[in-house]
Formats: C-alpha cells, structure tokens, sequence
C-alpha cells in the first residue's frame, strides 16, 4: 500500500550536517520537502478511505497551509546568523509544527477510522522521534559550541594577561634602565663639577701663594732699603757729628780764652719697628 511506503519512508532518520550558521539550508528544504510530501500522500490515502470526510479535508488543507507557512518561517530563520536564539525557535517552530500536525491527523483519525488513527500514531512516532534526534544534536551542538567559545575567550585571557604581563615587565625594565643612565650621567656631571672646582681651587691656591711670594718679596726689598737708608742715615749722621766737634776743637784751638758751648750733637733717627710677618699661603 502507498501509506506503508509513506511510513516505511517517514521512518528514515534524518542527517543534516553541520554548516558554519547552522544546518545546511539545502538539506533542510529537502526534508521540509520530504515531509510536505508525505503529508500529501497521507492526505491523498485518507480522502480516499474517508471520501466522505469533508472536516478531514478542511484539516489537511489547514495543517498543509500551516506547514508552508512553517517552511517559510524556517527558511527565513535558515537565512539569519545562527545563535541560540536562533537555534532554539527553530527548534520550537518544528516541534510545534510537529506536534500540531500530529494532534490534527490523531483527532481526524480518530473521528474517521481506526486504520487513520493508527497511521497518524506512527507518523505522529516518527515525528517526535526525527524531531527529538534533531533537538538533541541541535543541544550537542549549541553546547559544543558554548564550551569551543569559553576555552577560545579562555585562551584570548590568558593570552592577554601574558602579554600584558610581558609589557609591565618591558615597561620595567626600561624604567630601571632609565634610572640607572639618569644616575650615572648625575654621578658623572658631580665628578666633573668636584673635578673642575678641585682645579679651580688649586689653581685659586697657586695664584694666591705667587702673590703673596711676590708680596713678600716686595716688602722684604722694601724693608731692605729701609735698612739701608736708615743706616746710611745714621752714618751721615755719625760723620756730621763728629765734623762738627771737629770744627769745635778747631775753633777752641784757634780762639784760647773762649769758651764755645758744644754744640748738641744731631739726634740718631731711631729704627722703624719692624713690619708684621707676611700671613702664609693655605695649602
């Protein structure tokens, strides 16, 4: 009979690969299309057991329209970026789908006949059971992606903790190397300051000492001839003083009889005190 085909054909599982956002559309659109043309072979079979069932009509003709509406809905949804939202109305678009049609074909079995009820009840298995594996491999998939997307932002952290890691580390040590150079040009620019004023100050020493050497010379020549005037002062003094009482015995001699009063002899300039001690040069 066509309706054992139809559920031997229904019993299938599905396979859908796994697609970069999602299932892959194209082998979606062909088991949408394999279900719409069940649900159409199951129509035909019942119109003809029940010719006389114009609310199984309607029903069918109903389910049909919501079933293309569903196709519509899942291929809009095929067509957006996959997400778990995403994931999941797809999902419940499906189960929805699934489970109405399934209620619709049991109630107009039931109604109908025993050999509708019983078909609708295996489709109604099949549906379920397609749509269960489907439901589990779209949670396999959404939680295999959760878990690759946390080990990925995992590694990006502990990534960028290494790298920023490495940077304080550069940071740091250029920091050293910075101290370190702004010390050793200090300690150079102090040496060469201490060196330049220790030669300043020698040299300061040096000019004052051949001052003061050339001071003391001065004044010791000063006070040479100093000595030497006031000697020779002392001398021309010695020498008037004894013409003069020269000149006096002379007169007394030539003039007996007459008494000549000496005449003072000339005051010695006394010697000047001597200079104070030039002050020595610091060493």
């Amino acid at each position: 009979m066509v309706a054992a085909d139809t559920s031997e054909k229904s019993a299938e599982p599905a396979h859908f690969a796994v697609a970069v956002r999602g299932y892959n559309q194209k082998q979606v659109d062909e088991r949408l299309a394999s279900l719409s043309a069940e649900l159409k072979t199951t129509s035909r079979n019942r119109d003809e057991a029940v010719a006389t069932s114009g609310e199984l009509s309607k029903a069918l003709s109903y389910a049909q329209k919501e079933l293309a509406d569903a196709k519509a809905a899942l291929v809009r949804m095929t067509e957006s970026p996959s997400g778990a939202g995403a994931m999941a109305e797809r999902v419940r678009m499906m189960m929805q789908l699934a489970e109405e049609e399934i209620a619709e074909l049991k109630a107009s079995a039931d109604a109908d006949a025993a050999s509708t009820r019983e078909e609708a009840d295996k489709y109604s298995h099949e549906s379920r059971r397609a749509i269960d594996k489907l439901t589990r491999e779209r949670a396999a998939e959404h939680e295999q992606l959760m878990a690759d997307a946390r080990a990925e932002n995992q590694r990006l952290a502990d990534e960028a903790k290494a790298y920023r890691e490495k940077l304080d580390d550069e940071a740091l040590e250029r920091r050293h190397a910075a101290d370190k150079k702004a010390t050793d040009e200090l300690a150079a620019r102090i040496a060469e300051t201490e060196r330049a004023a220790t030669e300043r100050i020698k040299a300061l020493e040096s000019e004052a000492a051949a001052k003061l050497a050339d001071a003391n010379r001065q004044l010791a020549e000063a006070e040479e001839r100093q000595r030497v005037t006031l000697a020779l002062k002392a001398n021309v003094a010695d020498r008037l003083a004894a013409t003069d009482l020269a000149v006096q015995e002379a007169i007394r001699a030539l003039a007996p009889g007459e008494d000549i009063p000496p005449k003072p002899a000339p005051k010695t300039p006394a010697k000047p005190a001597p200079a104070p001690e030039a002050a020595k040069p610091r060493s």
